[in-house]
Formats: C-alpha cells, structure tokens, sequence
C-alpha cells in the first residue's frame, strides 16, 4: 500500500536532503517481502517476462540520466549531455504514471521529483538551441548587412554562460540515487503482471496519449502554448509507444516510432524558432532595432515548421492503430 507522499516535494523550489529523507522514509516504512529483500537477484527466467523488459527499460533511462548528470559535474560543460539528462527523465515521466498502475501506489512522488530535476535546467537547454544552433543558422542564411545582431549575440553569450554554471549548480542537488531505490523497491515488491496483463495496459495507456494528441492537435492555433501543449502529448506518446515496442509486432511500432519523430522534429523546430524569437528580445533592450530581421525570420520559419508539421500529422493519422486489438 501506498505510505504518506511526498508531499513538500513540488511546494519547495530547492529540492535536497528533505525531499531525500522523505523518499528514504517511503522506503524504511514499508513492510519487507522475500521479493523486497533480495532484489533483483530472484530466480533467473531465460525468457524475461514483458514487464521485466519495461523495467529493464527504465532502469536504462536512469542509468542514462544519472551517467549524464555525472559527467556534466566532473567535465567541460557539454549541451549534449544536459540535453541526455533531460530526455530521458522525460521518456520515465511520460510512462511511469501507466506503469504503476500495476499496483495500488501511483508513484507520484517519484515522479515528482523527476518531473522538478527535468525542469530546473530548462531554461538553460533553450539557450544552448538559441545560441549554438538558431542564431548561426540564422546567419548563415542573411547577408551581413541583414544580421547586425553582433551586441545582442555578446549578451546572449553572457548570459549562456551563466545558465550553464546555474544548471550544473542545480544538478549537484539532484540525486537520483533516491528515486532510483524507491522504484526498484516498488518493482521488487510488486506482485509480477502476467504479459497479458502488461500488454492490455500498453494498449489503454497509448490509446490515451493518442487520444490527448488528437485533441490538442484539434486546438493548436498558432500560439506558442498550444504549440507546446500538441509538442508535450507527441513525446508522451513517442515515449510510450517506445516502452511497450516489444509487446507488438515491430513493422508497426517502427512506422508510428518513426512518423512520430517526425512530427516532434517539425514541432520542436517551431518550438525553438519561437522561444528563441522570446529570449532575444528580451536580450536586446540597448539594442532594440538589431534582432527585428532575426525575430521576422523566426517567426516565418516557425509558421513553415508548423506547417510541415500538420502534414507529419496527417500521415500519423493514415496508420494503423495496432495496439486497439489487444485492448481487451
């Protein structure tokens, strides 16, 4: 059964030994099982099991996020690696809510706590796309004359550079040594779900992403919060389709896994042109008439991606719905 949650976890800003001790607290109040204490090491099947495959899958995750997080503690400052911390905290926060659904406890501090570790270096990753791949693809594509935007790009540096020592100042508060033990602990206790299960709870939990994805891509109008809200339901469903892979035949989880990146491609290319329109001018206060032949340009080039993403939609609609066989 479920112990009292995690309840300060989204109340503080400035996660750390509370949120630690509270999720160690979930862990020593529990009752002990013969499957809690030994592990992982119970008897060896040759055949894993589809939910020992969906664990194993999010152990991965993690062992990705934490190996990221690691080097950007102890190396030169890398975007690739803050971008790997977040993505993959981002595929266990997009399915682990469906995954607990296997027992009476809904995780939710767990994901909680991912959820904030995610979001502490946003702010950080969309200034690493402005500077190292917007504004030079901007330029690439403007005669100098056009792209006078030299004083805005030495503000924009400035304040990269104190984003990243922000971001890697947060990271040295998120341990997920924590969150790691309390699913293990929550694996290890669970009752295993038959495969029959497991793929019946696949099936509910992609037809509901699906389902979100239809009806936000039904509201999009042109602003960016819709925009993000169509862009946030196509990694849920990306995600998920992408756990429960092997429970389906593999032509057609390749086809949706495939026009599925596709679509978040053009939605996340509109995404970027249209913060990176928002955060250059508020980085060009002294230097107001600079960035306008910048902020036009993304705004085009956002409204084009938005429109190559309509049509990746479309194509997404034509496929086939696989997992609506084993729905029951």
């Amino acid at each position: 059964m479920p112990l009292a949650k995690y309840d300060n976890l989204m109340q503080s800003r400035r996660p750390g030994r509370s949120e630690n001790f509270s999720m160690s607290a979930r862990l020593q109040h529990r009752a002990a099982s013969p499957r809690a204490l030994s592990g992982h090491a119970m008897v060896k099947s040759p055949a894993p099991s589809a939910f020992d495959r969906i664990r194993k899958s999010l152990d991965g995750y993690f062992a990705k996020a934490v190996n990221a997080r690691k080097r950007l503690l102890t190396e030169p400052y890398d975007a690739k690696l803050l971008h790997a911390w977040r993505v993959n905290l981002r595929r266990i926060t997009a399915t682990l809510k469906d995954v607990a659904q296997f027992s009476d406890d809904d995780l939710d501090d767990v994901h909680a706590y991912l959820r904030e570790c995610r979001e502490a270096t946003g702010e950080t990753r969309d200034i690493d796309i402005l500077v190292d791949e917007t504004l030079p693809g901007f330029v690439e594509k403007h005669a100098p004359e056009e792209n006078d935007i030299d004083t805005t790009t030495k503000v924009l540096k400035a304040r990269q550079a104190g984003a990243r020592t922000q971001a890697v100042a947060a990271l040295k508060k998120y341990d997920l040594a924590v969150p790691m033990r309390a699913l293990r602990h929550w694996e290890a206790t669970l009752e295993p779900p038959t495969d029959s299960m497991t793929r019946k709870l696949a099936s509910s939990s992609i037809e509901k992403h699906y389902r979100q994805l239809v009806k936000r891509a039904e509201k999009l109008d042109g602003g960016q919060k819709t925009l993000h809200r169509l862009r946030t339901a196509t990694k849920k469903l990306r995600y998920t389709v992408e756990l429960y892979a092997h429970l389906f035949p593999k032509q057609a989880t390749g086809s949706w896994l495939k026009q599925l990146a596709d679509l978040q491609g053009h939605l996340g290319l509109a995404h970027d042109r249209l913060m990176g329109r928002k955060l250059i001018a508020t980085a060009a206060a002294d230097d107001a008439k600079a960035p306008k032949p910048f902020r036009r340009w993304a705004k085009r080039t956002a409204y084009d991606a938005s429109k190559d993403a309509m049509r990746s939609l479309s194509k997404l609609e034509h496929l086939r719905h696989y997992w609506r066989a084993h729905a029951n």
